[in-house]
């Protein structure tokens, strides 16, 4: 084990830890898997990112992402021969990406939690309710029943936009290489598929489903489990990388800041911060489990305000 292995805490049902694991796959990375419980309480993760409970995360030595857009950013970066963003992509997959993880990836889940609603324990639903502020009537199973005809219609507009798309030939959403758009379109429909299977209306656009199978062939790179006790051991031995600040927003380094995701799973982090740019922020924070570590977060999707 070293400070520089890419540590994902994640659960194997995740969709957005999917996400990652695809990108890890078409990168063709080696990393170390660390799986984290489902359901808060989740001590060992929010030892790492001072209360943010969303899965995944990625670490590396002392430091910490957050959110996949801010994970897929620093993976693009580190590794950038096989890109996320072929030629000619750049914009084109960060809005494609941004449709995805907020109204293709709402559609499919309250499709499952509407169908499936009754077989999920109560916990479950007690988390839930409080992860997405009340959305899907507070994921009340019978309530949620009465919302399945227009998930289900939605579901099937949002198949039929992408089999549209996939008509012009090309193997991919952009053309003949997979990228970012690819990667967000994929998970909500794997978590679909995997749920429902192919009766929801998958069944109907066969060239969805092999564009599916095609990034499913992907795979998720060389993982290799790590126990939750040793990733907190290693951003204990660690120091978090240089990182330059901007200062973009005028406030100074050491400022004390509140981040706060605005779409899903609203626990605030607070910390120092440390450094900024147009697109992402980092705080500093320590306790006794793993010294002193830098959480990144990225703009999008955050309210970030001084405390």
């Amino acid at each position: 084990m070293t400070a520089t292995d890419l540590v994902l805490h994640h659960y194997p049902r995740s969709p957005f830890a999917e996400k990652v694991r695809v990108a890890f796959g078409l990168k063709g990375l080696s990393w170390r898997s660390v799986i984290q419980p489902r359901i808060a309480p989740k001590p060992e993760l929010v030892a790492l990112t001072g209360g943010y409970r969303r899965i995944p995360v990625l670490q590396i030595g002392a430091d910490v992402y957050c959110d996949t857009r801010r994970i897929l950013a620093e993976l693009e970066q580190r590794f950038p021969e096989l890109t996320l963003y072929p030629a000619g992509t750049r914009g084109q997959a960060d809005i494609i990406a941004a449709w995805a993880d907020r109204a293709l990836f709402a559609n499919a889940l309250g499709l499952v939690f509407g169908l499936n609603g009754d077989r999920f324990p109560p916990e479950l639903y007690a988390d839930r309710a409080s992860f997405t502020s009340g959305k899907f009537d507070g994921w009340d199973s019978v309530k949620m029943r009465e919302q399945i005809p227009a998930l289900r219609n939605q579901f099937r507009i949002h198949l039929a936009w992408l089999g549209d798309w996939l008509a012009h030939g090309d193997a991919y959403l952009l053309g003949h290489a997979p990228s970012l758009a690819d990667l967000a379109v994929y998970h909500p429909l794997w978590y679909a598929r995997g749920n429902l299977g192919e009766s929801e209306g998958l069944a109907e656009h066969p060239r969805v489903l092999a564009w599916m199978d095609r990034m499913a062939a992907i795979g998720h790179g060389v993982a290799a489990d790590m126990a939750p006790a040793q990733a907190l051991s290693i951003a204990y031995h660690a120091q978090p990388a240089p990182a330059a600040c901007e200062n973009v927003d005028a406030w100074p380094v050491g400022t004390r800041l509140s981040v706060t995701p605005t779409d899903w799973g609203f626990d605030s982090v607070c910390g120092a911060l440390h450094a900024a740019d147009g697109a992402s922020i980092a705080l500093c924070l320590a306790n006794s489990e793993v010294g002193s570590v830098l959480v990144h977060f990225p703009r999008v999707g955050f309210a970030i305000v001084p405390v």
